[in-house]
């Protein structure tokens, strides 16, 4: 039994971050808490989320037109963000933080969902966006969950899915990469993580690259709808563990 939920984790996991770009660390989680320890499961989750990642970075359309640069205010600053991150984890209460970032996301999930306009977020510049990936960097390095607020923030933007995508897709990898490292680093990558990692390997391609493909079958208001209900459920994931902790 806990073989099979933790592949039917990876597999439902590994779907969604093709598909959206972001959420493995919320669906994973969402099965792994109930059978592994969370000093096995976060590292698994980061090194599963890596993985992902570059599977469906391999099965992307060269043909959809992107610029690059939009990246680099979310990027630069989010890096920089995940030293400070980590530093505070031992002088803020992790239930305290899942608390106050689970109920910001299902207060605004629903109202992101009718599509309010604020004309100065959508008029405003790389620096609002560094200061969204910089405290998205934070959020990363206390608990992984990286891609939340820059998804919400680009909803707010009303900027296109292929976009979006692109953004959390590349944000999401780099702030796990720099988290990765850290991990091999402390040495908290281990022999019994091996077996997992392993299933991992095998179980994950073939979900990652379907959710990739089915991307492009989706309207962007599929899409919307469907981010929303994933950051509303990753609040209602992150209020709830912290109440039952």
């Amino acid at each position: 039994m806990t073989w099979l939920i933790f592949i039917l984790g990876a597999i439902f996991a590994g779907f969604v971050q093709g598909l959206t770009g972001f959420a493995f660390a919320l669906i994973a989680m969402s099965f792994w808490v109930w059978i592994l320890p969370p000093q096995i499961a976060a590292p698994l989750v980061v090194c599963a989320s890596v993985y992902s990642h570059f599977i469906s970075l391999s099965s992307e359309r060269k043909s959809i037109p992107i610029n690059k640069k939009i990246i680099y205010p979310y990027l630069i600053a989010g890096i920089l963000g995940v030293p400070l991150g980590t530093y505070l984890l031992d002088s803020i209460n992790p239930d305290t933080f899942k608390l106050v970032l689970g109920a910001f996301l299902m207060f605004w999930c629903p109202i992101l969902f009718f599509n309010p306009k604020f004309s100065f977020i959508q008029k405003s510049g790389k620096w609002a966006d560094s200061s969204i990936g910089y405290i998205a960097g934070i959020l990363g390095g206390l608990g992984g969950f990286c891609g939340a607020l820059p998804s919400a923030w680009l909803m707010l933007k009303n900027t296109p899915k292929a976009e979006q995508r692109y953004i959390l897709r590349h944000f999401n990898l780099a702030i796990q990469l720099v988290t990765l490292v850290s991990y091999l680093l402390q040495g908290i990558i281990h022999r019994e993580h091996l077996p997992y990692l392993a299933v991992l390997l095998v179980i994950m391609a073939f979900p990652v690259i379907f959710g990739a493909k089915l991307f492009y079958r989706i309207s962007e208001r599929q899409f919307k709808h469907i981010v929303l209900g994933l950051l509303f459920s990753s609040g209602c994931f992150l209020v709830t563990m912290s109440v039952l902790t």
